[in-house]
């Protein structure tokens, strides 16, 4: 078994503290002296500690003396991580549209049998919006990110939602990609995009479960066809550069 280093359960208790809040996300951590006290260990081993933490986006280190301050990390951060072993194992967008149908049909099903007036109408708040972008396909492109990650969210399920918001925090960067180069066919694809966004909201305000999910396999699989047509069907999915 490996040994932890120093650095690496200083690290731990520091983010054990910041789960649990004891640490609370906005507050200043205790400064450098006041660490080196708690921790008994040398300045060296508390900076890298805190280089692990930052790198996690639990953290942002002052230089100095200063301590630094506390952060919820952002799923980006995790993204790129999961981008890079996507990237190892030669996963194609192909694949990644696939776990997108997988994660995404399900919860608009779930949310479907449930038909929560509450849900129907943040939905229906969020496709205003898109509906105002309809000519900005750039702001358009994350508008629509926004409404698959809240179909998967309002669902309920902290590991689903969790999973999808990883898997379109690198959907969304191929997103842009696919609106810069379908020039002339931008408006296109987001008035189709829209009315399928509608369109679901109607079946899942009607409990229609089962049609609500074949509807949605339909729209994301019309999503990947566009996306593979104008990047590539071996794209391997890339949020490094």
């Amino acid at each position: 078994m490996r040994v932890p280093k120093v650095a690496e359960l200083v690290a731990a208790d520091l983010r054990r503290k910041i789960i649990r809040g004891q640490l609370p996300v906005g507050d200043s951590l205790p400064n450098e002296p006041t660490l080196l006290e708690i921790f008994k260990v040398s300045r060296p081993t508390l900076r890298e500690a805190l280089r692990i933490l930052e790198s996690e986006g639990l953290v942002s280190v002052r230089r100095g003396a200063q301590g630094g301050q506390v952060h919820v990390p952002d799923v980006s951060v995790a993204a790129r991580h999961v981008a890079l072993q996507l990237q190892v194992r030669n996963t194609t967008l192909e694949d990644l549209f696939n776990a997108r149908r997988i994660i995404e049909s399900g919860s608009v099903r779930t949310l479907a049998e449930r038909k929560p007036k509450a849900v129907v109408k943040q939905l229906r708040e969020q496709l205003d919006l898109e509906l105002s972008l309809l000519d900005q396909p750039n702001a358009y492109a994350s508008a629509a990110t926004r409404f698959h990650e809240m179909l998967v969210e309002l669902a309920g399920n902290n590991t689903l939602t969790l999973f999808s918001e990883l898997v379109l925090e690198i959907v969304d960067r191929h997103h842009h990609d696919t609106f810069a180069r379908a020039s002339g066919l931008e408006r296109e694809y987001t008035d189709e995009a829209s009315e399928h966004h509608k369109h679901v909201i109607d079946l899942i305000e009607q409990g229609a479960g089962d049609e609500a999910e074949s509807f949605w396999r339909f729209h994301i699989e019309g999503a990947a066809a566009r996306a593979l047509r104008h990047l590539g069907p071996k794209t391997i999915v890339d949020l490094l550069d």
